[in-house]
């Protein structure tokens, strides 16, 4: 596996037209002394050629509503990413542009060529969601989440891992975020930094909460068809996480 270096790159998912969030991260960035590398995110609403992935059946019968168009071109930056990085050979760091940045960050920078080659992925920012302890390099310490920690602001990122992503990409269903989380799928184990050094950004996230429209409504065939799969998918989990809290060891130091 490539070791990350110094020069790990730093991708920032943004829209052309989001100027605003990418001054506000390009602010961050100068602030702590990191150069960041803008990726142009996929708008949703104009046709690209990954949006044929979109499993619109499975979709509704999953979810009970289609995607709305951010979801897809979020899907579509995410994938784009996670190709670039099988291309290269090298790990990097993928940020969402409407996030806040620790300034702890430069030490996970700092600590990331001790973390063990096993790990190909991990989340930047800390979930409130049920979770151990199981990875520590440097001075953090890698949880594994039992359930969904939902969302991707931030994450770290190597060919491994994202070549087991895309290889189970060629239907979208579920949110990309969510999707990253089905390690018994992918094989990719759902990891992230308790405490975390990105967060949402609290102005961003303000702004798109209130000019977001109400989801609409799913009836009744779609609400059950959501429930179903949501109970399907508590299955899945408990599954998955009774042969690893089976394995389950505390972390010990790696460096």
């Amino acid at each position: 596996m490539t070791r990350p270096s110094a020069d790990l790159p730093l991708y920032v998912i943004n829209l052309p037209a989001s100027a605003d969030r990418r001054a506000s991260i390009q602010r961050q960035a100068a602030a702590l002394g990191i150069e960041l590398t803008l990726s142009e995110a996929i708008n949703g609403s104009v046709q690209h050629p990954l949006f044929a992935k979109v499993d619109e059946k499975r979709r509704l019968a999953c979810k009970g509503r289609p995607f709305r168009p951010g979801e897809i071109g979020c899907w579509a930056s995410h994938y784009l990413l996670w190709q670039q990085c099988v291309d290269s050979g090298r790990p990097m760091i993928v940020f969402e542009d409407d996030i806040t940045i620790d300034p702890r960050f430069l030490d996970v920078l700092r600590d990331l060529p001790l973390l063990p080659d096993s790990v190909g992925y991990f989340r930047l920012h800390a979930a409130d969601r049920p979770s151990s302890p199981w990875v520590q390099f440097g001075d953090f310490v890698l949880h594994r989440y039992w359930r969904s920690p939902l969302c991707a602001f931030g994450y770290y990122l190597a060919p491994s891992a994202a070549e087991k992503f895309l290889r189970h990409a060629d239907h979208w269903v579920l949110p990309v975020d969510d999707y990253m989380d089905l390690a018994w799928l992918h094989g990719v184990e759902c990891l992230g930094l308790k405490p975390g050094v990105v967060r949402s950004g609290d102005l961003f996230a303000s702004v798109i909460q209130s000019g977001r429209k109400a989801k609409p409504g799913v009836g009744v065939l779609g609400w059950l068809s959501r429930e179903s799969y949501r109970a399907r998918l508590s299955v899945r989990w408990f599954a998955h996480n009774l042969v690893s809290r089976l394995r389950w060891r505390a972390p010990t130091s790696n460096g």
